[in-house]
C-alpha cells in the first residue's frame, strides 16, 4: 500500500538473542515468553514516538468521538477519514487505509512498526464492527448502516474493547515480528518444536498472553475516553491523545512483564 522503509525496522538486541537461544535450547514456553517480553520492551521503546502508531491511536478517537457528533461520516471526512455513506465492511478497511496512507505520505513515510499499528487498527475496527452489523448489509452498508456502525464506537465501554483489540494485536503482530523466522527454523526433530502444530500452539500461546493483558488497556481507555471526551466538550487535543498513546503502550507493555512473572513462578 505504498508504505516507505524508513532505514530501521523494529529492533533485534541482545534481548532478541537470548530468545533465539532459548528457543533454540529448548527452554520451555514461560522462560521463552520472559525472554519475548524483554525484546518487546525494546521494540515498545520505539512505538510511542511513531508517526504510524500514533496516526492509528488517533484514529481510534476519532472513531469513537464520531459517534456522537450529528454528521459522524462528514466529522470524520473532515480529519482525512473518508468513508463512503453507501459502502461495506471491506469498504470501511479501505478508507483507513487510504487515511493512513495519505498521512504516511505527507510525514515521509511509515516505519514497519507503523505497518503494525496500521493492521492491527484495521483488523480491530472491523473485529468490532462486524458482529453489530446485520449479515445482509456486510457487503452493502447503506448510509444508516454505516452511522449506526460508528454510532456503536461512541461509547466509553465500546471504545474501550476497541483500543483493547488494537493493543492485543499490535502486541501480538510485535511480538510475532521477532519471533517468526526463529520459530520456522527450529521446528523438526531434534528442533523446539517437534511438529508445525506444536509451533502453532506456542504462537497461539503468546496471542493468548497479549490478550488477556490488554484488559488493563480496555479499562483506562474507557475511563480517560470519557473523562477528556466531557472535559474537552468533545474535541480532544492531538496533544492529549498523544500523551493516551505513551501512557498507554507504558500499562501494556507493565502488564505483560507482570504477567511473564506470573508465569515464571
Amino acid at each position: 500500500m505504498g508504505h516507505t522503509r524508513l532505514g530501521y525496522n523494529l529492533p533485534r538486541s541482545r534481548h532478541w538473542r537470548d530468545v533465539v537461544e532459548l528457543v533454540a535450547a529448548g527452554a520451555d514456553v514461560s522462560q521463552v515468553a520472559q525472554a519475548t517480553i524483554n525484546a518487546a520492551e525494546k521494540a515498545f521503546a520505539f512505538v510511542k514516538n511513531d508517526t504510524g502508531y500514533n496516526h492509528a491511536v488517533w484514529i481510534i478517537i476519532q472513531l469513537g468521538l464520531a459517534g456522537k457528533s450529528a454528521d459522524p461520516l462528514g466529522y470524520l471526512q473532515e480529519r482525512g477519514i473518508c468513508i463512503p455513506a453507501n459502502t461495506s465492511l471491506p469498504g470501511i478497511a479501505v478508507a483507513l487505509s487510504e487515511a493512513f496512507d495519505n498521512h504516511s505520505r505527507s510525514n515521509g513515510g511509515f516505519s514497519d512498526l507503523g505497518e503494525l499499528s496500521q493492521r492491527a487498527l484495521i483488523d480491530a475496527v472491523i473485529q468490532r464492527i462486524e458482529p453489530k452489523l446485520q449479515q445482509k448489509s456486510l457487503f452493502n452498508m447503506q448510509a444508516e448502516h454505516a452511522k449506526q456502525a460508528l454510532c456503536g464506537i461512541s461509547s466509553q465501554k465500546e471504545l474501550g474493547k476497541l483500543a483493547r483489540e488494537f493493543y492485543a494485536r499490535l502486541t501480538n503482530e510485535s511480538l510475532k515480528y521477532f519471533l517468526s523466522q526463529t520459530l520456522a527454523s527450529n521446528v523438526g526433530e531434534g528442533q523446539r518444536f517437534a511438529t508445525t502444530n506444536q509451533m502453532a500452539q506456542f504462537e497461539e500461546a503468546i496471542g493468548t498472553h497479549c490478550k488477556e493483558a490488554s484488559v488493563i488497556v480496555e479499562r483506562f481507555s474507557e475511563e480517560w475516553f470519557s473523562k477528556h471526551r466531557y472535559e474537552q466538550e468533545g474535541r480532544i487535543p492531538d496533544d492529549k491523545i498523544r500523551d493516551f498513546a505513551s501512557y498507554a503502550l507504558k500499562k501494556m507493555n507493565d502488564e505483560l512483564r507482570e504477567g511473564a512473572k506470573t508465569n515464571a513462578t
